[in-house]
Protein backbone atom coordinates (compact mmCIF):
# COMPACT_ATOMS: atom_id res chain seq x y z
CA UNK A 1 0.00 0.00 0.00
CA UNK A 2 2.55 2.36 -1.38
CA UNK A 3 -0.10 4.68 -3.01
CA UNK A 4 -1.32 7.79 -0.90
CA UNK A 5 -3.87 9.33 -3.06
CA UNK A 6 -7.03 7.31 -2.86
CA UNK A 7 -9.26 9.83 -2.89
CA UNK A 8 -12.27 9.94 -4.04
CA UNK A 9 -12.75 6.83 -3.04
CA UNK A 10 -14.06 4.05 -4.91
CA UNK A 11 -15.47 0.55 -3.70
CA UNK A 12 -16.42 -2.36 -5.87
CA UNK A 13 -19.82 -2.83 -6.40
CA UNK A 14 -20.90 -6.20 -6.71
CA UNK A 15 -23.71 -8.02 -8.29
CA UNK A 16 -24.73 -11.69 -9.52
CA UNK A 17 -22.18 -12.41 -12.85
CA UNK A 18 -20.00 -9.81 -12.13
CA UNK A 19 -16.44 -10.77 -13.40
CA UNK A 20 -13.78 -10.58 -10.89
CA UNK A 21 -10.32 -9.99 -12.22
CA UNK A 22 -6.94 -8.74 -10.33
CA UNK A 23 -7.94 -4.54 -10.70
CA UNK A 24 -11.36 -6.04 -8.51
CA UNK A 25 -9.09 -7.53 -5.57
CA UNK A 26 -6.86 -4.63 -5.34
CA UNK A 27 -9.15 -1.65 -5.78
CA UNK A 28 -10.97 -3.84 -2.80
CA UNK A 29 -7.55 -3.56 -0.43
CA UNK A 30 -6.69 -0.43 -1.55
CA UNK A 31 -10.33 0.94 -0.38
CA UNK A 32 -10.25 -0.23 2.92
CA UNK A 33 -6.32 0.30 3.42
CA UNK A 34 -7.46 3.97 2.43
CA UNK A 35 -9.89 4.50 4.30
CA UNK A 36 -7.63 3.32 7.69
CA UNK A 37 -4.34 5.55 6.47
CA UNK A 38 -6.53 8.81 6.18
CA UNK A 39 -7.79 8.30 9.73
CA UNK A 40 -4.57 7.14 10.82
CA UNK A 41 -3.14 10.14 9.33
CA UNK A 42 -6.20 13.16 9.85
CA UNK A 43 -7.37 11.55 13.82
CA UNK A 44 -4.47 9.92 15.04
CA UNK A 45 -0.93 11.71 13.68
CA UNK A 46 2.13 10.29 12.27
CA UNK A 47 4.81 9.65 15.15
CA UNK A 48 5.86 6.88 17.31
CA UNK A 49 3.14 5.10 19.16
CA UNK A 50 5.09 2.95 21.30
CA UNK A 51 8.52 2.08 21.85
CA UNK A 52 11.24 2.16 19.09
CA UNK A 53 13.51 3.86 21.89
CA UNK A 54 16.94 3.95 20.24
CA UNK A 55 20.23 3.09 22.72
CA UNK A 56 23.72 2.19 22.32
CA UNK A 57 24.68 -1.52 22.91
CA UNK A 58 28.05 -0.32 22.82
CA UNK A 59 30.43 1.85 20.98
CA UNK A 60 29.26 0.58 17.11
CA UNK A 61 25.95 -1.35 18.24
CA UNK A 62 22.51 0.22 18.13
CA UNK A 63 19.70 -1.44 19.71
CA UNK A 64 15.88 -0.50 18.33
CA UNK A 65 13.32 -1.39 20.76
CA UNK A 66 10.34 -2.91 19.49
CA UNK A 67 7.62 -0.85 18.65
CA UNK A 68 5.03 0.30 16.30
CA UNK A 69 5.01 4.04 14.59
CA UNK A 70 2.45 5.71 11.95
CA UNK A 71 3.80 7.44 8.95
CA UNK A 72 3.01 10.92 7.20
CA UNK A 73 0.54 9.03 5.40
CA UNK A 74 -0.89 7.08 8.15
CA UNK A 75 0.58 3.98 7.38
CA UNK A 76 1.65 1.23 10.44
CA UNK A 77 5.63 0.76 10.65
CA UNK A 78 5.62 -2.12 12.99
CA UNK A 79 8.81 -3.68 14.63
CA UNK A 80 7.73 -7.07 16.39
CA UNK A 81 11.04 -7.57 18.31
CA UNK A 82 13.90 -5.59 19.49
CA UNK A 83 16.74 -5.10 16.60
CA UNK A 84 20.68 -4.97 17.54
CA UNK A 85 22.65 -3.62 14.13
CA UNK A 86 26.06 -2.61 13.88
CA UNK A 87 27.02 0.94 12.55
CA UNK A 88 28.68 -0.60 9.44
CA UNK A 89 25.29 -2.88 8.53
CA UNK A 90 22.50 -0.27 8.41
CA UNK A 91 21.75 0.96 5.24
CA UNK A 92 23.12 4.52 4.49
CA UNK A 93 26.54 4.28 6.58
CA UNK A 94 28.50 4.49 3.51
CA UNK A 95 27.71 8.08 3.42
CA UNK A 96 28.78 9.42 6.85
CA UNK A 97 32.15 9.59 6.32
CA UNK A 98 34.10 12.21 7.94
CA UNK A 99 30.54 13.42 9.34
CA UNK A 100 30.17 14.65 12.93
CA UNK A 101 26.63 13.46 13.01
CA UNK A 102 24.24 11.65 11.60
CA UNK A 103 20.15 10.95 11.80
CA UNK A 104 18.54 7.46 12.39
CA UNK A 105 15.05 7.37 10.12
CA UNK A 106 12.44 5.31 10.04
CA UNK A 107 10.24 4.38 7.08
CA UNK A 108 7.60 2.04 6.29
CA UNK A 109 8.38 -0.61 3.21
CA UNK A 110 7.09 -3.39 1.56
CA UNK A 111 8.60 -6.54 -0.17
CA UNK A 112 6.84 -9.24 -2.31
CA UNK A 113 7.36 -12.83 -0.80
CA UNK A 114 6.50 -16.77 -1.52
CA UNK A 115 7.35 -16.81 -5.08
CA UNK A 116 5.22 -19.11 -6.76
CA UNK A 117 4.56 -19.99 -10.92
CA UNK A 118 2.05 -18.04 -12.45
CA UNK A 119 -0.03 -20.58 -14.90
CA UNK A 120 -1.96 -18.44 -17.70
CA UNK A 121 0.23 -15.13 -17.28
CA UNK A 122 1.70 -13.22 -19.69
CA UNK A 123 5.13 -13.62 -21.39
CA UNK A 124 8.01 -13.51 -19.03
CA UNK A 125 5.24 -12.55 -16.01
CA UNK A 126 5.45 -16.79 -15.41
CA UNK A 127 7.17 -16.12 -11.49
CA UNK A 128 4.88 -14.05 -9.11
CA UNK A 129 4.74 -13.88 -5.63
CA UNK A 130 1.78 -14.68 -3.23
CA UNK A 131 1.95 -12.18 -0.25
CA UNK A 132 3.18 -8.69 0.08
CA UNK A 133 4.81 -8.59 3.84
CA UNK A 134 4.55 -4.82 5.27
CA UNK A 135 8.02 -3.98 6.74
CA UNK A 136 9.94 -0.71 7.98
CA UNK A 137 13.07 0.26 6.22
CA UNK A 138 15.99 1.37 8.84
CA UNK A 139 18.83 3.60 7.60
CA UNK A 140 21.85 6.54 8.14
CA UNK A 141 21.46 9.85 7.07
CA UNK A 142 24.19 12.74 7.33
CA UNK A 143 21.86 15.19 5.72
CA UNK A 144 19.71 17.24 8.31
CA UNK A 145 15.82 17.07 8.14
CA UNK A 146 14.22 19.83 6.19
CA UNK A 147 13.12 22.00 9.08
CA UNK A 148 10.67 23.86 7.13
CA UNK A 149 9.08 20.81 6.11
CA UNK A 150 9.33 18.76 9.40
CA UNK A 151 7.58 21.64 11.54
CA UNK A 152 4.51 22.53 9.40
CA UNK A 153 3.96 18.91 9.22
CA UNK A 154 3.74 18.72 13.12
CA UNK A 155 1.05 21.68 12.49
CA UNK A 156 3.60 24.62 13.09
CA UNK A 157 2.56 27.97 11.62
CA UNK A 158 5.06 30.62 10.27
CA UNK A 159 8.32 28.78 9.98
CA UNK A 160 11.29 30.27 9.87
CA UNK A 161 14.96 29.20 9.48
CA UNK A 162 17.25 31.99 11.27
CA UNK A 163 20.64 30.62 11.65
CA UNK A 164 22.15 27.43 10.51
CA UNK A 165 25.66 26.60 10.18
CA UNK A 166 27.43 23.27 10.96
CA UNK A 167 27.31 24.10 14.57
CA UNK A 168 23.57 25.50 15.20
CA UNK A 169 20.52 25.52 13.68
CA UNK A 170 17.90 27.88 15.26
CA UNK A 171 13.82 28.20 13.16
CA UNK A 172 11.40 30.28 14.48
CA UNK A 173 7.68 29.46 14.34
CA UNK A 174 4.40 31.08 15.72
CA UNK A 175 0.43 30.90 15.11
CA UNK A 176 -1.11 32.85 12.36
CA UNK A 177 -3.94 33.28 14.69
CA UNK A 178 -4.11 34.61 18.75
CA UNK A 179 -6.57 36.10 20.37
CA UNK A 180 -6.48 39.64 21.55
CA UNK A 181 -5.58 40.27 25.16
CA UNK A 182 -4.19 36.89 25.14
CA UNK A 183 -1.13 35.18 25.60
CA UNK A 184 0.83 33.30 23.07
CA UNK A 185 3.78 31.51 22.17
CA UNK A 186 6.63 32.33 20.00
CA UNK A 187 8.76 28.69 19.49
CA UNK A 188 12.23 28.89 18.24
CA UNK A 189 13.94 24.75 17.72
CA UNK A 190 17.84 24.55 18.47
CA UNK A 191 19.47 21.87 16.69
CA UNK A 192 23.09 21.75 17.34
CA UNK A 193 26.04 19.06 18.07
CA UNK A 194 27.69 17.65 20.46
CA UNK A 195 31.01 20.16 20.07
CA UNK A 196 28.58 23.29 19.99
CA UNK A 197 29.87 25.78 22.68
CA UNK A 198 27.22 27.25 24.76
CA UNK A 199 24.53 28.61 23.19
CA UNK A 200 23.57 32.66 23.60
CA UNK A 201 21.06 34.20 20.84
CA UNK A 202 18.51 36.98 20.91
CA UNK A 203 15.93 38.45 18.59
CA UNK A 204 15.04 41.73 18.70
CA UNK A 205 12.87 44.61 17.10
CA UNK A 206 9.52 46.86 16.75
CA UNK A 207 5.88 45.54 17.23
CA UNK A 208 2.67 46.95 16.44
CA UNK A 209 0.50 44.25 17.99
CA UNK A 210 2.25 42.82 21.11
CA UNK A 211 2.34 44.65 24.29
CA UNK A 212 5.40 45.74 25.43
CA UNK A 213 6.93 49.07 27.61
CA UNK A 214 8.97 50.62 24.26
CA UNK A 215 7.28 49.23 21.45
CA UNK A 216 9.70 46.46 20.92
CA UNK A 217 10.18 43.13 21.76
CA UNK A 218 13.16 41.27 22.85
CA UNK A 219 13.42 37.51 22.80
CA UNK A 220 16.73 36.56 24.61
CA UNK A 221 18.06 32.90 25.50
CA UNK A 222 21.16 31.51 27.31
CA UNK A 223 21.78 27.87 27.45
CA UNK A 224 22.88 26.42 30.88
CA UNK A 225 26.54 24.93 31.18
CA UNK A 226 24.92 21.83 32.10
CA UNK A 227 22.67 21.45 28.86
CA UNK A 228 23.23 18.14 27.31
CA UNK A 229 20.31 18.15 25.06
CA UNK A 230 21.45 18.73 21.21
CA UNK A 231 17.72 19.16 20.24
CA UNK A 232 15.17 21.19 21.92
CA UNK A 233 12.63 24.17 21.54
CA UNK A 234 12.79 27.29 23.76
CA UNK A 235 9.12 28.94 24.54
CA UNK A 236 8.86 32.89 24.34
CA UNK A 237 5.17 33.67 25.96
CA UNK A 238 4.41 37.45 24.64
CA UNK A 239 0.61 39.06 25.10
CA UNK A 240 -1.28 40.58 22.15
CA UNK A 241 -2.60 43.94 22.69
CA UNK A 242 -6.41 43.95 23.29
CA UNK A 243 -7.57 45.00 19.76
CA UNK A 244 -8.87 42.88 17.17
CA UNK A 245 -8.64 42.79 13.35
CA UNK A 246 -5.18 43.52 13.78
CA UNK A 247 -2.97 41.71 11.37
CA UNK A 248 0.35 42.57 10.84
CA UNK A 249 4.26 41.21 11.06
CA UNK A 250 5.84 39.68 13.73
CA UNK A 251 8.96 42.20 13.29
CA UNK A 252 7.84 44.68 10.94
CA UNK A 253 10.64 46.77 10.14
CA UNK A 254 13.00 44.07 10.58
CA UNK A 255 15.16 42.46 13.38
CA UNK A 256 18.51 42.07 14.72
CA UNK A 257 19.74 38.45 15.12
CA UNK A 258 22.68 37.97 17.43
CA UNK A 259 23.90 34.62 18.25
CA UNK A 260 27.00 33.86 20.13
CA UNK A 261 28.98 30.55 20.21
CA UNK A 262 31.65 30.48 23.02
CA UNK A 263 34.16 33.12 21.63
CA UNK A 264 32.22 33.56 18.21
CA UNK A 265 29.23 36.31 17.30
CA UNK A 266 27.59 36.50 14.97
CA UNK A 267 24.94 39.54 13.81
CA UNK A 268 22.23 39.88 11.28
CA UNK A 269 19.54 41.79 10.05
CA UNK A 270 16.13 39.87 8.93
CA UNK A 271 13.23 40.73 7.82
CA UNK A 272 10.82 37.71 8.90
CA UNK A 273 7.42 37.17 6.96
CA UNK A 274 6.14 35.49 10.06
CA UNK A 275 2.48 37.48 10.77
CA UNK A 276 -0.37 36.81 12.90
CA UNK A 277 -4.24 38.08 12.86
CA UNK A 278 -5.64 39.53 16.29
CA UNK A 279 -9.41 37.98 16.62
CA UNK A 280 -11.80 39.65 19.05
CA UNK A 281 -11.91 36.91 21.27
CA UNK A 282 -12.16 32.48 21.73
CA UNK A 283 -15.12 31.98 19.54
CA UNK A 284 -13.58 34.16 16.55
CA UNK A 285 -10.46 32.92 17.28
CA UNK A 286 -12.01 29.04 16.53
CA UNK A 287 -13.40 30.45 13.19
CA UNK A 288 -10.35 32.01 11.83
CA UNK A 289 -8.37 28.06 12.53
CA UNK A 290 -11.65 26.41 11.04
CA UNK A 291 -11.43 28.83 7.86
CA UNK A 292 -7.54 28.55 7.60
CA UNK A 293 -8.16 24.44 8.33
CA UNK A 294 -7.86 22.00 5.16
CA UNK A 295 -7.22 18.30 3.98
CA UNK A 296 -4.09 19.89 2.27
CA UNK A 297 -2.86 21.17 5.45
CA UNK A 298 -3.17 17.71 7.45
CA UNK A 299 -1.33 16.06 4.57
CA UNK A 300 2.10 17.64 4.41
CA UNK A 301 5.17 16.24 4.63
CA UNK A 302 3.82 12.53 3.46
CA UNK A 303 7.23 11.75 2.44
CA UNK A 304 9.04 12.86 5.33
CA UNK A 305 10.15 9.81 7.80
CA UNK A 306 10.06 9.28 11.38
CA UNK A 307 13.49 10.61 12.88
CA UNK A 308 14.40 7.81 15.76
CA UNK A 309 17.37 9.26 17.13
CA UNK A 310 20.25 11.82 16.31
CA UNK A 311 23.57 10.39 16.84
CA UNK A 312 27.18 11.56 17.75
CA UNK A 313 29.88 9.63 15.65
CA UNK A 314 33.45 9.35 16.06
CA UNK A 315 35.86 8.86 13.28
CA UNK A 316 39.12 7.37 13.45
CA UNK A 317 41.52 5.75 11.95
CA UNK A 318 39.86 2.35 13.31
CA UNK A 319 36.12 3.13 11.90
CA UNK A 320 33.14 4.71 12.73
CA UNK A 321 32.13 4.76 16.55
CA UNK A 322 28.36 5.88 18.31
CA UNK A 323 29.73 8.92 21.11
CA UNK A 324 25.59 9.58 21.68
CA UNK A 325 22.45 9.44 21.24
CA UNK A 326 19.59 11.52 21.25
CA UNK A 327 15.93 9.90 21.31
CA UNK A 328 13.55 11.02 18.79
CA UNK A 329 14.46 14.49 18.70
CA UNK A 330 11.71 16.37 17.02
CA UNK A 331 9.44 14.51 19.22
CA UNK A 332 7.22 12.75 16.49
CA UNK A 333 5.32 10.72 19.24
CA UNK A 334 1.56 10.27 19.36
CA UNK A 335 0.10 11.74 22.09
CA UNK A 336 -2.37 9.45 23.95
CA UNK A 337 -2.46 10.29 27.53
CA UNK A 338 -0.92 13.80 28.11
CA UNK A 339 -4.17 15.61 26.83
CA UNK A 340 -7.69 16.25 28.05
CA UNK A 341 -10.93 17.30 26.93
CA UNK A 342 -11.97 21.22 27.98
CA UNK A 343 -15.80 21.66 27.80
CA UNK A 344 -15.82 22.92 24.36
CA UNK A 345 -14.51 19.80 22.99
CA UNK A 346 -10.97 21.19 22.05
CA UNK A 347 -7.65 19.64 23.33
CA UNK A 348 -5.97 20.55 25.92
CA UNK A 349 -2.58 20.30 26.16
CA UNK A 350 -0.61 19.77 29.56
CA UNK A 351 2.30 20.84 30.35
CA UNK A 352 4.25 20.37 34.07
CA UNK A 353 7.55 22.28 36.10
CA UNK A 354 8.92 21.29 39.12
CA UNK A 355 10.74 24.35 41.17
CA UNK A 356 12.75 23.25 44.58
CA UNK A 357 11.81 25.16 47.35
CA UNK A 358 13.78 25.68 50.88
CA UNK A 359 13.11 22.91 53.37
CA UNK A 360 10.80 25.11 55.03
CA UNK A 361 8.62 26.39 52.99
CA UNK A 362 5.21 25.15 52.16
CA UNK A 363 4.48 23.23 48.79
CA UNK A 364 2.40 24.91 46.36
CA UNK A 365 1.39 24.70 42.80
CA UNK A 366 0.62 27.21 40.39
CA UNK A 367 -1.79 26.89 37.59
CA UNK A 368 -1.55 29.19 34.13
CA UNK A 369 -4.37 28.62 30.91
CA UNK A 370 -3.64 29.83 28.17
CA UNK A 371 -6.93 30.60 25.82
CA UNK A 372 -4.92 31.26 22.72
CA UNK A 373 -3.32 28.16 22.53
CA UNK A 374 -5.03 25.74 24.47
CA UNK A 375 -2.73 25.01 27.18
CA UNK A 376 -2.46 24.06 30.62
CA UNK A 377 0.58 24.87 32.22
CA UNK A 378 1.45 23.05 36.12
CA UNK A 379 3.98 24.84 38.28
CA UNK A 380 4.49 22.40 41.35
CA UNK A 381 7.11 24.15 44.08
CA UNK A 382 8.65 20.85 46.36
CA UNK A 383 10.87 21.79 49.43
CA UNK A 384 14.12 20.24 49.55
CA UNK A 385 15.39 17.60 51.66
CA UNK A 386 15.63 19.03 55.64
CA UNK A 387 18.67 20.58 56.37
CA UNK A 388 19.72 21.08 60.09
CA UNK A 389 22.25 22.86 62.14
CA UNK A 390 24.09 22.37 64.99
CA UNK A 391 24.87 23.91 68.10
CA UNK A 392 28.03 22.31 70.10
CA UNK A 393 29.27 22.56 73.68
CA UNK A 394 32.72 21.07 75.00
CA UNK A 395 34.77 20.70 78.33
CA UNK A 396 36.98 18.69 80.44
CA UNK A 397 35.99 16.44 83.33
CA UNK A 398 38.46 15.34 85.88
CA UNK A 399 37.62 12.01 87.64
CA UNK A 400 39.81 11.00 90.99
CA UNK A 401 41.34 7.81 91.05
CA UNK A 402 40.96 5.03 93.26
CA UNK A 403 44.35 4.24 95.27
CA UNK A 404 46.09 1.17 95.20
CA UNK A 405 45.98 -1.34 92.22
CA UNK A 406 44.49 0.03 89.18
CA UNK A 407 44.92 -2.73 86.76
CA UNK A 408 41.53 -3.49 85.11
CA UNK A 409 39.16 -0.88 87.59
CA UNK A 410 36.19 1.37 86.71
CA UNK A 411 35.60 5.20 87.98
CA UNK A 412 32.86 7.53 87.34
CA UNK A 413 32.05 11.30 87.39
CA UNK A 414 29.17 12.94 89.10
CA UNK A 415 26.41 13.80 87.07
CA UNK A 416 27.29 16.90 85.06
CA UNK A 417 25.62 19.64 82.73
CA UNK A 418 26.80 18.94 79.05
CA UNK A 419 26.11 23.09 78.47
CA UNK A 420 23.43 22.04 75.60
CA UNK A 421 19.93 22.07 77.39
CA UNK A 422 17.09 19.25 77.15
CA UNK A 423 17.25 17.23 74.10
CA UNK A 424 19.10 13.94 72.42
CA UNK A 425 22.51 15.29 71.51
CA UNK A 426 25.62 13.41 70.53
CA UNK A 427 28.80 13.12 72.88
CA UNK A 428 32.27 12.20 71.67
CA UNK A 429 35.22 11.87 74.49
CA UNK A 430 38.94 11.51 74.61
CA UNK A 431 41.22 11.48 77.15
CA UNK A 432 43.93 13.53 77.78
CA UNK A 433 47.80 12.76 78.55
CA UNK A 434 51.19 13.72 78.35
CA UNK A 435 53.11 12.81 75.08
CA UNK A 436 56.56 12.31 76.26
CA UNK A 437 58.19 12.19 73.09
CA UNK A 438 56.37 15.76 72.03
CA UNK A 439 56.64 17.00 76.07
CA UNK A 440 53.20 18.38 75.77
CA UNK A 441 49.66 17.62 76.32
CA UNK A 442 47.68 15.41 73.70
CA UNK A 443 44.18 14.09 73.56
CA UNK A 444 43.57 9.88 73.01
CA UNK A 445 40.82 9.75 70.45
CA UNK A 446 39.47 5.90 70.10
CA UNK A 447 40.94 3.07 71.27
CA UNK A 448 44.82 3.32 72.31
CA UNK A 449 45.40 -0.22 71.54
CA UNK A 450 46.12 1.15 67.95
CA UNK A 451 49.39 2.65 69.35
CA UNK A 452 50.90 -0.37 71.73
CA UNK A 453 52.96 -1.83 69.08
CA UNK A 454 56.86 -2.16 68.50
CA UNK A 455 58.51 1.13 67.03
CA UNK A 456 55.78 3.29 68.46
CA UNK A 457 56.83 6.37 69.60
CA UNK A 458 53.33 7.38 71.51
CA UNK A 459 52.33 5.90 74.96
CA UNK A 460 48.75 6.74 75.62
CA UNK A 461 47.15 5.35 78.99
CA UNK A 462 45.16 2.03 78.09
CA UNK A 463 41.90 3.41 79.17
CA UNK A 464 38.65 3.54 77.18
CA UNK A 465 35.94 6.25 78.00
CA UNK A 466 32.41 6.33 77.59
CA UNK A 467 29.23 8.19 78.43
CA UNK A 468 25.64 8.25 79.74
CA UNK A 469 23.20 10.91 78.38
CA UNK A 470 20.12 12.15 80.50
CA UNK A 471 17.97 13.97 77.60
CA UNK A 472 15.77 15.25 80.16
CA UNK A 473 17.40 16.56 82.22
CA UNK A 474 20.15 18.20 79.55
CA UNK A 475 23.41 16.38 81.82
CA UNK A 476 25.41 13.47 81.75
CA UNK A 477 27.80 10.89 83.26
CA UNK A 478 31.31 9.50 82.29
CA UNK A 479 32.78 6.57 82.65
CA UNK A 480 36.12 5.74 82.41
CA UNK A 481 37.35 1.56 82.22
CA UNK A 482 41.25 1.01 83.35
CA UNK A 483 42.77 -1.30 81.62
CA UNK A 484 46.37 -0.56 83.19
CA UNK A 485 47.92 1.47 86.42
CA UNK A 486 47.82 5.24 85.51
CA UNK A 487 51.01 7.21 87.55
CA UNK A 488 48.16 10.62 88.02
CA UNK A 489 45.34 10.68 91.09
CA UNK A 490 43.33 11.71 88.54
CA UNK A 491 42.21 11.53 84.44
CA UNK A 492 41.33 14.16 82.55
CA UNK A 493 38.44 13.87 80.22
CA UNK A 494 37.51 15.85 77.58
CA UNK A 495 33.78 15.88 75.74
CA UNK A 496 32.47 17.38 72.81
CA UNK A 497 28.99 17.39 72.47
CA UNK A 498 26.21 18.69 69.77
CA UNK A 499 22.77 18.75 69.52
CA UNK A 500 20.86 19.03 65.71
CA UNK A 501 18.52 22.02 65.52
CA UNK A 502 16.44 24.01 62.68
CA UNK A 503 17.20 27.08 63.74
CA UNK A 504 15.76 29.18 60.42
CA UNK A 505 16.47 32.51 61.24
CA UNK A 506 20.01 31.56 61.84
CA UNK A 507 20.50 29.24 58.67
CA UNK A 508 19.73 32.34 56.76
CA UNK A 509 22.12 34.72 58.42
CA UNK A 510 24.91 31.86 57.78
CA UNK A 511 23.86 31.78 54.18
CA UNK A 512 24.69 35.57 54.09
CA UNK A 513 22.28 36.23 51.06
CA UNK A 514 23.54 39.51 49.55
CA UNK A 515 22.13 41.75 46.58
CA UNK A 516 23.22 44.56 44.38
CA UNK A 517 21.58 46.52 41.51
CA UNK A 518 23.50 48.25 38.86
CA UNK A 519 23.38 51.41 38.08
CA UNK A 520 22.83 52.65 41.28
CA UNK A 521 22.65 56.54 40.67
CA UNK A 522 21.08 57.54 36.79
CA UNK A 523 20.02 60.52 35.15
CA UNK A 524 17.32 60.04 32.74
CA UNK A 525 14.74 61.58 30.26
CA UNK A 526 10.60 62.01 30.94
CA UNK A 527 9.57 58.73 29.43
CA UNK A 528 13.15 56.91 28.68
CA UNK A 529 14.32 53.73 29.73
CA UNK A 530 17.15 52.12 31.41
CA UNK A 531 17.71 48.41 32.23
CA UNK A 532 18.82 47.42 35.45
CA UNK A 533 21.21 44.51 36.40
CA UNK A 534 20.54 42.38 40.05
CA UNK A 535 23.44 40.45 40.84
CA UNK A 536 22.78 37.49 43.57
CA UNK A 537 25.37 36.31 45.62
CA UNK A 538 25.27 33.18 48.80
CA UNK A 539 22.39 31.32 46.67
CA UNK A 540 21.28 29.43 43.86
CA UNK A 541 18.28 31.18 43.38
CA UNK A 542 19.26 34.74 41.76
CA UNK A 543 15.69 35.93 41.01
CA UNK A 544 14.67 39.28 42.30
CA UNK A 545 11.21 41.22 42.78
CA UNK A 546 11.44 44.63 40.96
CA UNK A 547 9.39 47.35 41.97
CA UNK A 548 8.94 51.50 42.14
CA UNK A 549 8.92 52.55 45.36
CA UNK A 550 7.46 56.59 44.97
CA UNK A 551 3.71 56.03 43.02
CA UNK A 552 3.63 56.95 39.86
CA UNK A 553 6.94 56.71 39.51
CA UNK A 554 7.04 54.93 36.39
CA UNK A 555 7.35 51.09 35.74
CA UNK A 556 9.86 48.64 36.40
CA UNK A 557 8.93 44.90 34.46
CA UNK A 558 10.27 41.95 35.90
CA UNK A 559 13.93 41.71 33.33
CA UNK A 560 14.33 45.31 35.22
CA UNK A 561 13.57 47.43 32.54
CA UNK A 562 12.41 50.63 33.81
CA UNK A 563 10.21 53.53 32.10
CA UNK A 564 10.48 56.73 33.65
CA UNK A 565 7.05 58.76 33.92
CA UNK A 566 6.35 62.24 32.58
CA UNK A 567 6.94 63.73 35.71
CA UNK A 568 10.51 65.35 36.25
CA UNK A 569 11.94 64.10 40.13
CA UNK A 570 13.89 61.39 41.84
CA UNK A 571 12.70 57.95 41.91
CA UNK A 572 13.78 55.29 44.00
CA UNK A 573 13.80 51.58 42.23
CA UNK A 574 13.74 48.44 44.40
CA UNK A 575 14.75 44.88 44.33
CA UNK A 576 14.21 42.05 46.58
CA UNK A 577 15.90 38.47 46.30
CA UNK A 578 13.29 35.72 46.06
CA UNK A 579 15.46 33.15 47.97
CA UNK A 580 14.83 36.00 51.03
CA UNK A 581 13.39 38.38 50.50
CA UNK A 582 14.45 40.65 53.32
CA UNK A 583 17.66 41.05 51.65
CA UNK A 584 16.94 44.31 49.37
CA UNK A 585 18.76 46.70 47.36
CA UNK A 586 18.12 50.12 45.92
CA UNK A 587 18.83 52.59 43.04
CA UNK A 588 18.17 55.69 42.21
CA UNK A 589 16.85 57.42 39.14
CA UNK A 590 16.86 61.18 38.55
CA UNK A 591 14.36 61.89 35.49
CA UNK A 592 15.18 65.23 34.27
Amino acid sequence: MNNANNSPFERNRYFYGKLLTVRDFEKEQSYHNGKRSMLNRLVTGPGVVCGLGVTASDESTLMIESGMALDYQGREIVLPEPVFRKLRMLEGQESLKGSRDAWLCLRYAEEDVEPVNATGSQPGGERQFDLTREGSRLYLTAEPPVYQDLLEAAGQENVTVLYQSEELTLVLSMPANVCAGEEFQVHILVVKNAQTPQVRFSLEGENTFVESDNGRIKLAWQEGREEKRQVYTVDFPLRAKSRSGVEGQLFPSGCELNVELGSHRYKNYLTLEARATLSQDMDELQIRRQETDSLERHTRGLDLPIYLAKLELIQSAGGMFVGGVTGLPFRQAVRRETSARTQGGAELQVTTSVRSLEYWQRPDVKAVYQPSTGGLHLDFGLPSPEQYDYTVAHGAVDIPLPGGIRVNSRVFSDEIAHGLGAGAVEVRLSVEFVDKEQDETALLCGNSEVFRAKGSRVSPPWAEAAAVVYPERGTMRIGVWLHDTVESNLIRIHYFAQKPERDTDRILAQRGVSLRVTPEFSRLECRGTLQFQAEVAGSEDKGVQWAVKEENGGVIDRNGLYQAPELPGTYEITAAASADGSVTASAFVIVE
